[in-house]
């Protein structure tokens, strides 16, 4: 309804989804994309600044996640499967894109989408894993999903102060969604990476309808998208406003107290540049500079 131009990714099914979308009054464009695999990140930015090097990107929300992986799983990179999608996946995908936020020289946004859970991350436990990938700890799904919300958290801080480090007008921003009926919770459910349809199909009628209905007590996907509708849009003041901060249902809310810790911010820094091998360069970035 605003006359965006909105680029959505997927792992598969592109051709379902742009049919989709196709039935939209919407400028909509499906691209492949696998968080899980820096080739495929590679990839994605070089099909990016070939569609889009006319106008840029104004805004990047990192929405993709995985949840709860009961067992220990690595990426095609050998990172740990929650902290390598939720976090290092979109690292190296805002540092891609770099050049291409704020070409419109325009202010910019990077929204990181985290979740309450972030409160029950261990910072010490997330630098562990970052800065000795080779020593592996001992496995807890839902403390390696914390952490890497929390590492969305502090990812979205350090952007920030960087961002402002190099006179850019441009903010990042984090968020909790909310409990949302999406298939998110594939792995809570089953245990396997299967759309929850499918895993409901297996169950007797009466098993089916219990499961919609428990499905149907959780946040319609269109509420559970108004934080990022409302950044994306700058309804907060604009694009190169409440940098850092975190927000629920449109509303400023309390982080992590290590989020804003400036020394642990720089070594999530590090870590993720030195496993991504993805360098930002802030100097590349064509948005509006501040005078």
């Amino acid at each position: 309804e605003a006359g965006a131009r909105v680029v959505v990714t997927c792992r598969s099914g592109e051709e379902q989804l742009r049919a989709a979308y196709g039935k939209l009054e919407a400028e909509v464009e499906v691209l492949r994309l696998d968080l899980a695999d820096l080739q495929s990140l590679r990839d994605f930015a070089s099909e990016c600044d070939q569609r889009l090097a006319g106008t840029g990107i104004d805004v990047v929300i990192c929405n993709a996640g995985v949840m709860a992986v009961p067992q220990r799983l690595d990426t095609l990179d050998g990172f740990e499967m929650q902290l390598g999608v939720n976090h290092l996946g979109h690292f190296a995908l805002c540092g891609h894109l770099l050049n291409l936020l704020g070409r419109s020289g325009r202010a910019a946004r990077v929204v990181s989408v985290s979740s309450l859970a972030h409160r029950l991350g261990s910072a010490a436990r997330l630098l562990q894993e970052l800065e000795c990938p080779d020593v592996r700890q001992s496995y807890n799904a839902w403390a390696a999903y914390s952490d890497s919300k929390l590492a969305n958290v502090m990812f979205a801080k350090e952007l920030d102060r960087r961002f402002q480090a190099a006179g850019c007008q441009a903010s990042a921003v984090s968020l909790h969604p909310g409990l949302c009926a999406t298939d998110l919770a594939r792995y809570v459910v089953s245990g396997k990476d299967e759309p929850l349809e499918v895993t409901y199909s297996k169950y007797a009628a009466p098993v089916q309808a219990l499961l919609q209905a428990t499905r149907g007590l959780l946040r319609p996907v269109s509420r559970g998208a108004n934080s990022q509708v409302f950044l994306a849009a700058g309804a907060d003041g604009g694009l190169d406003q409440s940098g850092g901060d975190y927000f629920q249902d449109m509303q400023v809310a309390d982080m992590h107290e290590d989020a804003s810790d400036l020394e642990l911010g720089a070594r999530l820094w590090e870590a993720s540049e030195r496993l991504t091998g993805v360098r930002y360069d802030f100097d590349a970035m064509s948005c509006a500079r501040k005078k």
